[in-house]
């Protein structure tokens, strides 16, 4: 890859999204920042970064794009390739999350949490890789989290949509390497964000109902968590927006499939290293390794 690389990056209003596009403009690359509304309920947001870049003489574009819709998604990709030429990196942030019963969410509900966190970045990869691939060079990044890798009670919408994430993004990284692309995966913890605001509460009142004083300890989770964003131990996000702007500057090939930014890895890095033997260990008995040409990472890194 040049020095400067064409970026997309979605979820760019707040949160990891917008300290990533800041970041990755500062340091000269050409940033397409993306969200959805930019007219509606990011229209402050939008203008924001467009002051930004214009400030300080940046290559940073604001677009509009839903991850849940397809022609948007298509629309924004084909505006990015006609302002630069090309894409280089696209950096899947966009995400909601929930914390409740998980008899209680709807089956919409579900369905909803899926279509952003899991389809949403499946829209996205499919609208870029055609591209990618003619040009035979390219980098996914999958923004995923600990609870991608590890289950914590009550937030299984959110798990499991992580979880699909680093299926798909994994699976990516196989096929797609023999073609010059590499796919990646950031799985971030507690940080201080935004994300809490995504919040969706179940809507099964009759269900929750029959679980008694269960139901309200996904509400002390939320106090919890958000504690530690806005507390002593609150992590900042610019970590997580420095990790991503390193993983970019490295070689192809030299980049590990999973990072864990920050200090806390609640034990996913050693989970992370069992998968990556088990997962070696299958695709040598398929006799794939050799065929797909491509290198599989001992485990994941964590970074400070």
């Amino acid at each position: 890859m040049s020095s400067q690389q064409i970026v997309l990056v979605t979820g760019s209003n707040s949160g990891f999204g917008r300290r990533i596009v800041e970041t990755l403009a500062r340091q000269g690359h050409r940033v397409f920042a993306s969200m959805r509304a930019i007219n509606g309920r990011n229209a402050s947001a939008a203008t924001e970064l467009r002051d930004l870049a214009q400030r300080e003489h940046l290559a940073l574009s604001v677009l509009n794009l839903d991850v849940t819709d397809e022609a948007s998604v298509k629309q924004a990709v084909q505006t990015v390739l006609e302002q630069a030429g090309r894409l280089d990196v696209v950096v899947n942030n966009a995400g909601v999350t929930s914390a409740g019963i998980t008899e209680g969410y709807t089956l919409e509900q579900a369905r909803a949490h899926m279509d952003v966190n899991f389809f949403g970045p499946l829209k996205v990869d499919r609208a870029v890789l055609p591209r990618m691939r003619q040009q035979r060079n390219g980098l996914l990044i999958h923004m995923s989290s600990l609870s991608g890798g590890l289950v914590t009670p009550f937030i299984a919408l959110y798990s499991a949509s992580k979880a699909a994430l680093e299926a798909l993004a994994e699976t990516y990284h196989y096929e797609l390497a023999p073609l010059g692309i590499e796919s990646i995966i950031i799985e971030p913890g507690i940080f201080a964000t935004e994300l809490l605001k995504s919040q969706q509460d179940p809507q099964d009142q009759e269900r929750l109902a029959s679980y008694g004083a269960l139901k309200d300890i996904p509400a002390q989770i939320l106090r919890n968590t958000a504690a530690m964003q806005e507390g002593p131990v609150a992590q900042d996000p610019q970590i997580v927006a420095d990790v991503v702007a390193n993983l970019i500057t490295q070689p192809r090939g030299t980049r590990s499939l999973r990072t864990i930014p920050g200090a806390y890895d609640s034990g996913l890095t050693t989970l992370n290293e069992a998968k990556a033997q088990a997962q070696r260990a299958l695709l040598e008995s398929m006799g794939l390794t050799e065929a797909l040409a491509f290198r599989i990472p001992e485990a994941s890194t964590s970074e400070k």
